[in-house]
């Protein structure tokens, strides 16, 4: 395995996925995660890049259809860890909502059961945004990524939860998605020249 790899991705809506019930609200129980950008990241070599992508075709392919609308395309190096040590990455798109969780969230594992308005079991003010979570790459014998991530519908409050553990390849382009967003990524080793000369620079969250 090479030393770091660029994780490259495309966030998506589905637009046809508009008139789907997500049976509820939902916040992401994000635990241990690093925001992109600060000084936490960058002391565990975690990196934003904007130039040498190679998925910018696919984006302007996906933002061209009529079918979907692209949230967000974006990119980071980091160092290839195993289950022990690998971070997850916070990943905050769109636009900012207000939820309200019970005061206890130990009991739920991954996902939090949120409301729009404050109820008496309901009281803990907490920010969301469109899509909130984390994204986690670790390794072992193939690479993985963790995606534990919600979509919350702006309109109706609905929430669309998204978790799964994903083998990949390093070089392969993955699909990973429910009926209303979306992710389109790809994980390339920075022991390639022709990648490493060009993923310097850092981008904007």
């Amino acid at each position: 395995h090479a030393k770091d790899y660029l994780i490259e991705m495309v966030l998506f809506e589905t637009l046809a996925g508009r008139n789907v019930s997500g049976g509820g609200s939902y916040y992401p129980k994000t635990g241990n995660s690093i925001r992109l950008n600060t000084d936490a990241a960058a002391s565990a070599g975690f990196q934003p890049i904007e130039v040498g992508l190679t998925l910018t075709e696919n984006a302007r392919s996906i933002a061209a259809s009529s079918r979907y609308r692209v949230l967000r395309h974006m990119a980071w190096r980091q160092p290839g860890l195993d289950q022990k040590s690998a971070t997850a990455v916070r990943i905050t798109v769109g636009n900012p909502t207000t939820l309200y969780l019970p005061d206890d969230v130990e009991p739920y594992d991954q996902f939090i059961p949120a409301s729009l308005t404050p109820a008496f079991d309901r009281s803990r003010e907490v920010r969301s945004f469109t899509i909130n979570g984390t994204i986690k790459i670790r390794l072992g014998r193939f690479l993985h990524m963790e995606t534990l991530l919600v979509f919350t519908d702006p309109e109706s409050g609905q929430g669309f939860r998204l978790a799964q553990n994903r083998k990949m390849r390093s070089r392969e382009l993955h699909y990973i998605d429910n009926p209303r967003f979306g992710i389109l990524t790809r994980i390339l080793p920075l022991d390639d020249a022709s990648v490493s000369e060009n993923t310097n620079t850092p981008a904007t969250e």
